[in-house]
Formats: structure tokens, C-alpha cells, sequence
């Protein structure tokens, strides 16, 4: 049955094959890219019947709404089924059931009042003025069984059959029906001497096509027919054409040149070569396609002759809001396939992902390691921050080899913020997703500035919100309207419960709506930096799907920790950013347990990874990573440390660290010390002894209750410590220090006089 299946596939495969292409399709617009007529173990519909189905694919670059559109099977009738207002952005899919249901009311799931026949018969897509964009005429072929219908990948204009039909998804590319896939006799790499590369085909009598320019293979591309001498920096890509299939899957090769000048290269850290083939330089913030390759260490250092350990095809653009006019300009970079869809890559140990940023260390980040720094501190106290990893860039902008000039510098690769079981862990909301408790997440935004042709988030309280995942083109699609319905009302609704009476209420006031361990998590950690920029720009946060408001990832530290920038050079002050600024923070910190819930982090942090040593210790760690490459990075674009060495922007960003931790610590009560630690056995005679600063009272319990009650009163509970105190039975040991004078100047608009918590258990001997 299966082979008299696949028979009636390459017949019907070989005559669309040879059928003329209709001057109606463009694919430059919104196109039928797929459909099946007789559908018989596929997709199922709302009803769980197996109707017909088409797909329709935005092939232009800008987002186009349906509404007015229509679909027909009667070349008589052109505006026989109406789409509704329903918006489809560039390079996406939309799938409507040809069932004869005639249902519009339900976006998500779009029914035509006519059914598609197996034996043949016309389809057109038909824009507002009703002219055609789109059509199979006279007719299309006989259809078999499950077995879609539709256009090839790269080249659309070329239709036929596919075993496997992938609707909402791009086609099939290879298997059943088409031709193999090309074979190079040598993999992409670096050369310095000319050589010959061989294409081959496994398929007798097929035809292999080719371009040098970056383009992909066509009908209408070069033949191959003799081995190509290659003497320069060459783009090859080819793919294979055989009668009665499909055109085979196509396949890329770069091959850089190397002039003799950079031969002698080496790094100990990995280097990553751009190459645009001579194309002109990327616009912000439109995709400009590159060739990537990446280069790691052998016997312990990185040349440009070893032999690349990742070669994809990339887009990438110049990222930045101030900085993308910087000399060294960051970027954001994508691999992608042939297709230029997403293709996820591992770079130097992360996990894999489509999606990176080229952080360049500028101005004010002479030392460099001000991001790996902040992110790996994040990723200490328990939450995921973007993984790095140090890195130098030769970016070739002509079509010649990649010279001693083309090297751009140390760059700092990061993870870019994102949705995904590695980074932001959280679900991704999808298009169908529009009752709870789907509709409820995940949503990421953040505090920036709005991005060329957005309006922004208005509604929460705070000014300066930007969509980030579902974008804002995406999340403003009339199907979409569930979706924005509810974060706007989720948002307003958190803004009221702030200001509203019963505030405090933990379940009623701003604890139902936000993740309060996350906020003083991201708080604590951008005050440590000094961040001149937080709160107000690059400031990530998330909503998982039944969750709360959930701040973080962190971002951008360049003006930070000491910085150049004027705002952050005292680090002996609390506002060097708006900590305190806006609307939201400035009511959390009035409320008496926010405010000690963040003291209670600090000090807790500042026995582990707040604490000097830890902080210098990773200090040094990435400053040797990249020491050795800064001359290189100072040579190219003149970054010059303070005090006239490397060494000295070290020791400044360890000095204002500690200057730092100091002025905070001085502004809280500290904890009481306890003279024995946490689980200790001891004996009948055993005496509790605690110490505490100046002017602070000691507060304490035996039984394991806090001796602070809610909003910062004194629980009856709670003894105070004046001398030694005799244990005669095992306790549960949980001690504060109170000075009732201390305030914390300069910053918060509310002081708390109490200190953290110091606990410890007894165990008293029989």
C-alpha cells in the first residue's frame, strides 16, 4: 500500500513539475504555500473532523491584515469566502480548514464554505482590490491521499507533492520526491594556497546549480560541470536538480583566504571570523548575512590556521542603543539554516541557541569584565543571567582575505535574553494560546527605550515598558487581542493593588502579583553594581504562565561598578542609578518587611558571594582570561585603562567594590555574631553568648520564631540578650539586632533599624 502511494506521489510529483508557473504569484506577498484536499490521518479541526486544509505563507517583510482578503475555488467567483481581520507577520503561516464550515467568528481556527476536491480543481488567494496573488489554473493536479501540495523551499515558484505535510511550519526540503543533497569534496575553512573543489550527486542524469554571491541555487543558477579552482574568498552554494523531483536540499561552503600577515595570529582566547563576501556594512536593526567561523584553541592557543570547530551562515546587525554608534560596535547575531530560519548552534561549552550578542567593551568598561561579572554573580545567588564567554572578532568587509586589518577586538559573547528551557525557563505563549491558563504566560518585558516603529506598554504605572516576547508587532494582531487584553489588565491590576488599601495584604495587595524574592534578588544585585542605568533601561522582567511578576534577567553593566561614567565614580552613595525612582520602587520600600527582606538578603549574601574575597577572586578570574588579549583590544581602538596599565583597572574595580559593600554595610544595623555555630552539640553548662555593634539592642527567641514581628515591631516573644544566657534544654536559636537610631540616608525614603537573622541550633547533652 505504502509503494503504491509513494508511486502515485512522484506521478503527481512529475506533473507539477512540468506545469507552467502562474504570472499571478509573486511570492514576494502573502501565498498559498501549501495545502491538502484529501486529509485523511492529518491535522484534525475544532470539531476533530479531518476537512482539507490551505497555508498561507507572508512571503514580504512587513506584516499584512487579511481583513477583505478571500480565498476561492471558483475562478468565476473570486470573493466566494471572506477572511476576516486577521494579521499575518513577514515569514509566518497561517492554516484555514477548506471544510465548508464557513466559521470566521473563532481567529484561531478559520473555516472556508467551500471543500477542496481530490481530482483536481482551481485554488486562489485574492487581495482586497480582488485581484489574484496567488493561484493553482487552470487547476492542480489529482491529489493523493494525507499528501500535501505546494511550493519548494527557496524556490516557491516550483511546486509539487510532499509525503509529509507540515502545516503552519516551511515545507519539506528533502526525503520522498526529492533530489539528494549535494556532496563538496572539501568542508569550509581557512586556506592560504589556491585548491579544487568537486560537487557530486549520488542521482545519475541530475544537474547540479550553483552561486558564488550568497544566493541560493536556482533553475536559473550556473551548472556545474568541471572541478572550481578556488583562489579567494569564496561563498559556494549548490543544490541539486534531477527530472521528476523536487530540487534536493541545498548546501553552503565558505572558504576564507588568509593573507600571509595574519598567519602568525594566536590567542588563548577563541576567535570568531564574520566574513559579508564583500557586501555593504549592516543597517540597525535590519538582518545583514554573514558567513561565521569559529576558531578554538589547540595545545593551548587559538591560530586562525587551525581548523574551524562551528561554520554556519549567520544574520546579524549592529545592537546598541548609545553604543551602536560607539567605533566598536556590538552585535546581535543569528545562525540560520539554508532557509535562513533559526538554527540553534553550541558555542564554546553553552548550550545551544539560535540567537547571541557580541557585547564590545567600550569607553566605560575599560577592564572589560564588567557584564561576565555581574551575570556570573546572578547566576551564584540562584538565578539564571545570560552565560558568556571572552572572544576576539576579525569582521571582513571586502572581497578579499582576511587581513591583520580586519580584527575588531575583544568582544564578550552573551546569551541574548530570550524564552527557552536554557535561558528564560519559562512557556512560550503561542497564537492559539488565548484562555487561561494559557493566556496567563509567559510574557517577558522591560524598562528601555521603544525600538523603531514601537509604541511601547502604557497602562502598568510606569513609563518607558517595552514589549520583548510576544514583540509588539505580534501581541497587537487582532487574533492576539486575548492575549493583550489580559497582560494590560494583570499589569493595572498589580499598579492598584500597590496603591490600593489593603497593600500589604498578602493576598490581596502587591505580593499576589509579584515575585517579591526575585525584585530584592535583581534590587540587591544592580545597587552592589552602581548600575547608573537601572531600573530605567535594560530592565528585564517576566511573567510565567500562572505566575507573577517576575524581575530578571539582569542587562547591560558597562556604566557601572566604577565606570568612567561620572554618575558611578563615588561609590559611597546610594543613587548612583534610580534604585529608589519610578513608581513602583519607591511604595515597596515604604512597606517595613520589603525593605527588611532586602536587608535580610544583603547580609545573607554577604557571607557567601557578596563577600570580599569571593567578589575579588572572580575579579581575577575573567581579568586573566582576557589579560592577554587587551594589548590587542587597546592597539585597535585606543581603550585606554586608568593609571596607565591593565593591572590598575583592576585594582580600581576592587577597590570601588569594596568601597562599596562598606557603605552599604554601614547603613544597615549588622547582625548579632553568635559565639558558637549552627548545629553544635554542648554541654549542660553551655552558655548562649551574642555580640552585637554599638548602639544595637539584641533581640532573641529560643523556639525558632522571628523576633520581629510583621511592619517591624518587637514580638512578645523576643528577649533581650545582656548577658550570657544558661541553655538547660535543646533550642532553636534565631537573634536580630535593633538599633533604633540607624537610618539609611540618601536613597531609601524609609529606614529600617533592624539587622538579619542569625540562627543556630543546640542540642544540649543528657
Amino acid at each position: 500500500m505504502l509503494r503504491d502511494q509513494l508511486g502515485a506521489v512522484l506521478l503527481v510529483l512529475l506533473a507539477s513539475l512540468t506545469a507552467s508557473t502562474q504570472a499571478a504569484d509573486t511570492f514576494t506577498s502573502v501565498y498559498i504555500s501549501e495545502f491538502v484536499a484529501d486529509n485523511r490521518r492529518g491535522l484534525t479541526d475544532d470539531d476533530g473532523d479531518r476537512p482539507g486544509w490551505i497555508e498561507l505563507h507572508n512571503g514580504s517583510s512587513s506584516a499584512v491584515n487579511l481583513g477583505g482578503w478571500f480565498l476561492t475555488d471558483t475562478p468565476t467567483n473570486l470573493t466566494k469566502w471572506r477572511f476576516p481581520s486577521l494579521g499575518l507577520l513577514p515569514d509566518k503561516f497561517i492554516v484555514v480548514f477548506a471544510s465548508g464550515k464557513d466559521r470566521t467568528n473563532d481567529l484561531t481556527s478559520l473555516h472556508t464554505n467551500f471543500r477542496l476536491t481530490s481530482q483536481g480543481g482551481y485554488l486562489a488567494l485574492v487581495n482586497r482590490a480582488t485581484n489574484v496573488v496567488s493561484e493553482f489554473s487552470p487547476t492542480y493536479p489529482k491529489q493523493v491521499a494525507s499528501v500535501s501540495f505546494g511550493s519548494v523551499r527557496g524556490e516557491p515558484a516550483v511546486r509539487g507533492s510532499f509525503v509529509r505535510p507540515t502545516p503552519g511550519k516551511p515545507n519539506m526540503s528533502r526525503g520522498v520526491g526529492f533530489a539528494p543533497e549535494v556532496v563538496f569534496s572539501k568542508p569550509g575553512g581557512n586556506f592560504t594556497d589556491p585548491f579544487t573543489i568537486q560537487l557530486s550527486s549520488a542521482a545519475n542524469g541530475s544537474v547540479i546549480r550553483y552561486t558564488l554571491d550568497g544566493t541560493l541555487p536556482t533553475t536559473n543558477s550556473l551548472v556545474y560541470a568541471e572541478p572550481l579552482t578556488i583562489t579567494n574568498t569564496t561563498h559556494l552554494r549548490a543544490r541539486v536538480y534531477q527530472d521528476g523531483l523536487l530540487p534536493g536540499p541545498p548546501h553552503s561552503e565558505a572558504y576564507l583566504h588568509l593573507s600571509s600577515n595574519v598567519l602568525g595570529f594566536t590567542s588563548t582566547l577563541p576567535v570568531l571570523i564574520m566574513d559579508t563576501f564583500g557586501k555593504s556594512w549592516p543597517v540597525t536593526p535590519n538582518d545583514f548575512f554573514v558567513h561565521s567561523s569559529l576558531h578554538e584553541q589547540v595545545g593551548g592557543k587559538t591560530s586562525l590556521t587551525n581548523a574551524p570547530t562551528l561554520t554556519t551562515r549567520a544574520g546579524f546587525h549592529i545592537r546598541g542603543s548609545t553604543s551602536s554608534g560607539f567605533p566598536q560596535s556590538g552585535f546581535a547575531v543569528q545562525f540560520v539554516d539554508e532557509f535562513n530560519d533559526d538554527q540553534a548552534h553550541s558555542l564554546l561549552g553553552l548550550p545551544a541557541d539560535s540567537e547571541w550578542v557580541l557585547y564590545a567593551p567600550n569607553a566605560y568598561d575599560p577592564v572589560m569584565i564588567h557584564n561576565p561579572f555581574i551575570h556570573q554573580l546572578s547566576r551564584d545567588m540562584g538565578r539564571y543571567s545570560p552565560r558568556t564567554r571572552f572572544i576576539e572578532v576579525y569582521l571582513v568587509r571586502n572581497a578579499g582575505p582576511v587581513k591583520e586589518s580586519h580584527y575588531h577586538g575583544v568582544y564578550v559573547l552573551e546569551e541574548k535574553i530570550s524564552i527557552g528551557k536554557q535561558r528564560v525557563n519559562i512557556d512560550r505563549i503561542g497564537a492559539n494560546d488565548l484562555k487561561p491558563p494559557q493566556v496567563t504566560g509567559g510574557y517577558m518585558m522591560k524598562f528601555d527605550r521603544v525600538g523603531p516603529g514601537e509604541g511601547g506598554f502604557w497602562g502598568s504605572g510606569e513609563r518607558g515598558l517595552v514589549y520583548v516576547d510576544p514583540k509588539e508587532q505580534t501581541i497587537n494582531l487582532p487574533q492576539r487581542t486575548p492575549q493583550r487584553e489580559y497582560l494590560h489588565t494583570f499589569m493595572r491590576d498589580f499598579t492598584r493593588a500597590l496603591h490600593g488599601s489593603k497593600w500589604k495584604n498578602p493576598a490581596a495587595g502587591y505580593r499576589a502579583y509579584l515575585d517579591v524574592d526575585a525584585a530584592i534578588d535583581f534590587h540587591v544585585l544592580e545597587v552592589l553594581s552602581g548600575n547608573v542605568d537601572a531600573m530605567v533601561l535594560s530592565t528585564y522582567f517576566h511573567k510565567p504562565r500562572n505566575g507573577k511578576i517576575t524581575f530578571g534577567p539582569h542587562w547591560d553593566f558597562d556604566r557601572a561598578l566604577g565606570s568612567t561614567d561620572e554618575r558611578d565614580a563615588n561609590p559611597r552613595h546610594w543613587n548612583t542609578g534610580q534604585f529608589f525612582g519610578g513608581e513602583w520602587w519607591p511604595r515597596l520600600f515604604s512597606d517595613p518587611d520589603f525593605w527588611q527582606q532586602w536587608v535580610d538578603r544583603w547580609q545573607e549574601l554577604r557571607r557567601t558571594h557578596f563577600s570580599l574575597s569571593h567578589l575579588n577572586g572572580l575579579i581575577d578570574r575573567l581579568a586573566n582570561e582576557v589579560r592577554e588579549a587587551q594589548p590587542r583590544e587597546y592597539a585597535r581602538w585606543g581603550l585606554q585603562p586608568r593609571g596607565g596599565s591593565y593591572q590598575t583597572e583592576i585594582d580600581l574595580m576592587k577597590d570601588w567594590l569594596s568601597n562599596r559593600i562598606d557603605f552599604i554595610d554601614e547603613q544597615l544595623t549588622q547582625p548579632p555574631r553568635l559565639k558558637r555555630e549552627q548545629g553544635e552539640r554542648v554541654s549542660q553548662n553551655f552558655r548562649l553568648t551574642l555580640a552585637a555593634h554599638t548602639n544595637a539592642t539584641i533581640y532573641y527567641t529560643l523556639d525558632g520564631s522571628d523576633p520581629r514581628l510583621s511592619q517591624g515591631a518587637v514580638s512578645s516573644n523576643a528577649l533581650v540578650f545582656t548577658n550570657p544566657v544558661p541553655l538547660k534544654t535543646s533550642a532553636r536559636v534565631v537573634a536580630r539586632a535593633r538599633d533604633a537610631n540607624r537610618r539609611q540616608t540618601d536613597g531609601p525614603r524609609s529606614s529600617t533599624p533592624w539587622s538579619a537573622p542569625v540562627k543556630a541550633d543546640y542540642t544540649v547533652a543528657p
